[in-house]
């Protein structure tokens, strides 16, 4: 599953809703979501992660397209 950068940056740049996702799934992204917040140059890696997580865990593609 080939996920856009376009859409791992708007989960990581928004607050969008993660009520849906697996705690796993929200640990990680709160945690990329801080980091960014306080250093915006990390998008780029922090995008790279996200993208990793998502390939390694099939529960946590359920997770994206709930987001």
């Amino acid at each position: 599953m080939s996920i856009p950068d376009s859409t791992l940056q708007k989960v990581l740049t928004t607050s969008s809703d993660l009520s849906k996702a697996s705690l796993a799934t929200k640990i990680l992204i709160s945690r990329l979501r801080l980091e960014i917040s306080s250093q915006p140059a990390k998008l780029s890696s922090a995008i790279a992660e996200l993208r990793a997580f998502f390939a390694k865990h099939p529960f946590a593609q359920k997770d994206l397209q709930a987001l």
